[in-house]
């Protein structure tokens, strides 16, 4: 199973990146997310909700993926100025196992990864 992150801004590369996957024969898994929700996130999330780890979710992920693909590409490069950086590390922190499971993943060989760029007006208005 391909993993694949992909943000709003970037939806211009959607079909085509699905359309690649599909021919090599793959099963894309597409994560989707609107611009703008992560500081969303941050500005209604309580903070049990912030540290929430959805152990059976994330754990069966990982065993399923064998590739990852993150599209980074922004919208807003500073959308989250301003927000608390303890929750920001917080969210990080209550993740650890699931990055730890997939460092390990793909230390043993099972799986790998790409990081693609998606250029954006936002991204090249600051060279």
């Amino acid at each position: 199973m391909v993993f694949v992150q992909i943000p709003e801004c970037a939806k211009p590369f959607y079909l085509p990146l699905q359309k690649s996957i599909l021919e090599a024969g793959a099963h894309p898994i597409f994560e989707y997310y609107p611009d703008g929700v992560s500081r969303h996130f941050y500005e209604h999330a309580a903070d049990e909700q912030i540290t929430f780890y959805p152990e059976h979710f994330l754990h069966g992920k990982v065993q399923q993926m064998t590739h990852v693909i993150s599209v980074i590409a922004e919208a807003d490069k500073y959308e989250l100025k301003g927000v608390d950086p303890q929750k920001m590390a917080a969210r990080v922190s209550s993740r650890k196992p699931y990055i730890e499971k997939r460092t390990q993943k793909e230390l043993e060989g099972k799986m790998t990864w790409t990081l693609g760029l998606y250029g954006t007006p936002a991204m090249a208005e600051e060279v």
